[in-house]
């Protein structure tokens, strides 16, 4: 995933991507209707000459989907893209053909778009997202979630048949589309691997499994989607727990346990004013500083808050710092020899650090001191040109 949070660059990279498109797809007129269709051959003549179209037509709608995506900040794993491909086109076109008056314009699925999220919440924002974004045919979408109805476990995923829409069709880039359908498909990271899983191993073998490998399948998306909505209410719990530690922030109850989210929340909101980057604490980063402050003895919120109390109190720190800097310098700050013996032997060791930490240190240590111990550690302090 694309990680674009300012809307004037998200909307750069969008134009900038759909010109590509253009240029790779560039065709006049939408579809080519003069070949008549009349017998099989006739179909994959119809398929060759216009098909084109619909690949530009996907290729378009999932750019701008990421791209919406990505500035609304909804949460998604990949936004794959196809047009559909001649051998099953014509498969699809065999099976259809006891229907009266079915012609290839009217398939649906030519251009096909799947989105998929992280958890089921998320379905419900892309579905609306589509909604806003391109007109939906309602008599061809279908949710298969509600058609499995309560007793049944299966293939779920929401499939929408939509046109670009009289306004977006009105834009030069999308003009050439309007008229042409193509399907949007939502679906989470496990409705996916339990779909492709399916498909690959199921449908594949000859469109039917043997009924007790079949029922194993049936349990198996029952699991997955036990597991989808667990991950739904963990997700849903996780920001309602981020949203009463800051409230407790504010109201100076701080009795909790050292977490990523407490961390978080106590920097962003009771101590903005240092200026400290990575509010995200994502990756080990967070990790090694909460096992560091435990280490130290800083293992609740209320104690490492008593601790910054006091001491911006009496130091200047460093501004524009790091949460893990700041974390660093504030022990060091406390109690360097502490620091050092409790801390950095059995943590991941640092071997260097700056002349403005240094100087940070000397309003509380002499400098013979720093030496001693930045000498038995190792410690080398550099200047900003020695970077």
């Amino acid at each position: 995933m694309r990680d674009i949070k300012d809307k004037n660059r998200v909307n750069e990279i969008l134009q900038n991507d759909i010109k590509h498109i253009i240029r790779k797809y560039y065709f006049e007129g939408a579809v080519n209707s003069k070949v008549e269709v009349k017998t099989k051959d006739d179909h994959g003549h119809w398929y060759d000459n216009n098909i084109d179209p619909y690949k530009g037509l996907a290729e378009i709608i999932a750019v701008t989907l990421k791209n919406s995506l990505v500035s609304q900040q909804i949460s998604f794993v990949d936004v794959p893209y196809r047009s559909k491909t001649k051998k099953s086109f014509l498969k699809k076109i065999e099976d259809k053909l006891t229907e009266k008056d079915y012609s290839p314009e009217s398939m649906t699925d030519l251009a096909g778009i799947r989105i998929i999220t992280l958890i089921e919440a998320d379905v419900q924002k892309v579905c609306e997202l589509i909604g806003n974004m391109f007109k939906i045919h309602h008599a061809d979408s279908v949710n298969k979630s509600e058609k499995l109805g309560e007793e049944k476990v299966g293939y779920r995923s929401v499939h929408f048949v939509c046109d670009v829409g009289d306004v977006r069709a009105q834009l030069p880039e999308f003009s050439a589309y309007k008229g042409l359908c193509f399907e949007i498909q939502v679906r989470t990271a496990l409705e996916h691997a339990w779909a492709e899983i399916e498909h690959d191993r199921g449908y594949k073998l000859g469109g039917k499994l043997p009924s007790h490998l079949n029922r194993r399948f049936k349990l198996l998306a029952g699991l997955l989607e036990s597991a989808d909505l667990e991950f739904n209410r963990l997700t849903v719990e996780i920001e309602e727990y981020s949203s009463k530690i800051q409230k407790s922030i504010h109201e100076n109850k701080l009795d909790y346990e050292l977490t990523n989210i407490g961390l978080k929340q106590l920097f962003q909101n009771k101590y903005k004013n240092l200026e400290l980057q990575d509010y995200e604490l994502i990756n080990e980063t967070g990790n090694i500083l909460i096992t560091e402050l435990n280490k130290f003895g800083l293992d609740t919120l209320s104690k490492l808050d008593k601790e910054i109390q006091k001491s911006i109190n009496q130091y200047t720190f460093q501004s524009r710092n790091t949460i893990l800097g700041f974390c660093r310098d504030l022990m060091m700050i406390i109690d360097i020899t502490k620091y050092f013996e409790k801390v950095f032997l059995d943590s991941q060791p640092w071997g260097a650090t700056d002349i403005k930490t240094y100087e940070f240190l000397t309003q509380k240590y002499k400098q013979e001191e720093l030496e001693f111990i930045f000498d038995k550690y190792n410690i080398f302090v550099f200047e900003e040109d020695d970077e």
